[in-house]
């Protein structure tokens, strides 16, 4: 029964989240705060006195807010990261790595319509900045604009000279705006591709997982994510997507085992007791492909 219910389960894998409303990006991540209001070297700001560059060196707020943004991205709260980050935006907006990190972590939490306000503006300022173009069709993706995101992905990851680790994790990006469409055979392919490019990349293996667990071969499902688990750099998500099949499967305490790895006792039992009976619910895959 689990096998025709997830093959019933189309598209709901991947990135989702409420768009936001209307309103410019600044104002709807940061009005009413003036974090940022007399940051040392902004217009307004300049002083006679000439310690002031290097105390402005050891005060600079910015610096705060970049290691705040970091350990809150590591914590995966990126509700706070995309403030911090955001508020380092509003102080440069010039600034690549501002637009883009700040874009990326809106993207997490399902601002797309602001995610991309940033980046479209960020374009402009930087047209050749490939790493933008990229988390655009990202958000393009995340948004439901699959064919979109997916057309400017394949035409970075055909770019002469792009790293293969690059068109690694490009093609699994691809991958995942198949299945989200629900074509599951052309997304394995994308990951085949992806894998060919990087044989160890676990982001391509665990959502190859997930796209055979979609399709309703949970027995192959188990296999990549297994081998996803064991790839260099494989993050806790491919634990819980391992545990999320086996539980799936019918084999709860493996399942167990492993949630207990992230989780406390309890909570990894009632997770698992979750993914148990998840077989006929529509969303079960929210968040679980990774781009």
């Amino acid at each position: 029964m689990l096998r025709f219910a997830l093959r019933r389960s189309v598209a709901v894998m991947l990135l989702a989240g409420t768009v936001a409303g209307c309103g410019t990006a600044d104002s709807a991540l940061f009005s009413g705060d003036s974090t940022f209001a007399n940051f040392p070297g902004r217009s307004g700001g300049n002083s006679a006195d000439p310690n002031q560059k290097s105390l402005a060196q050891i005060d600079d707020p910015r610096v705060f807010l970049n290691t705040a943004a970091e350990i809150s991205e590591k914590e995966q709260n990126y509700e706070a990261a995309a403030g911090h980050w955001g508020r380092l935006y509003g102080t440069d907006q010039k600034n690549a790595k501002y637009a883009l990190k700040t874009a990326e972590n809106l993207r997490f939490i399902g601002r797309y319509e602001d995610a991309e306000r940033i980046l479209r503006q960020s374009l402009r300022d930087h047209p050749g900045n490939s790493q933008m173009s990229e988390e655009l069709a990202k958000t393009l993706i995340a948004s439901g604009r699959l064919r979109e995101g997916a057309a400017s992905l394949t035409r970075l990851a055909q770019t002469p000279g792009m790293p293969q680790k690059r068109v690694s994790k490009l093609r699994s990006a691809i991958g995942v705006a198949f299945d989200r469409a629900g074509k599951h055979e052309q997304a394995q392919a994308s990951y085949g591709l992806a894998l060919r490019a990087d044989p160890l990349n676990a982001i391509a293996l665990s959502n190859l997982g997930l796209s055979y667990a979609l399709s309703g071969d949970l027995d192959l499902a188990e296999r990549k994510l297994r081998e996803a688990l064991i790839a260099p750099n494989a993050s806790v998500q491919v634990r819980q997507n391992l545990a999320m099949v086996l539980a799936l499967k019918g084999d709860s305490k493996a399942a167990e085992r492993l949630a207990k790895q992230d989780l406390p006792p309890k909570m990894a039992r009632r997770t698992v007791n979750y993914y148990s009976n998840i077989g006929d619910q529509s969303d079960v895959w929210t968040d679980a492909a990774a781009q």
